[in-house]
């Protein structure tokens, strides 16, 4: 696996962080927490799957699907609906 630039990385983290702070209003270590150890910070790690392309609105879409359904894959931004 190759890994994103730590800078896209760290970009895409407070981005959707902060979405889910300002959305769900968990203290900033839990929003930290919840996103670190999701998969969907694991897929955007993954260069390979290209996820730093897509808009920090696109993977706290797939965070939120990942929250709701298990599978981040479910997202809308995936499933190209």
């Amino acid at each position: 696996m190759t890994k994103t630039p730590y800078f896209v990385t760290d970009y895409l983290d407070r981005q959707v962080i902060g979405r889910i702070i300002d959305k769900y209003g968990m203290s900033a270590m839990d929003a930290i927490r919840a996103f670190i150890t999701s998969k969907t910070h694991a897929m955007a790690e993954n260069a390979e799957l290209g996820l730093a392309d897509l808009p920090a609105d696109a993977i706290f879409d797939m965070w939120e699907a990942e929250r709701v359904t298990g599978d981040p894959r479910n997202s809308i931004y995936i499933r190209g609906e």
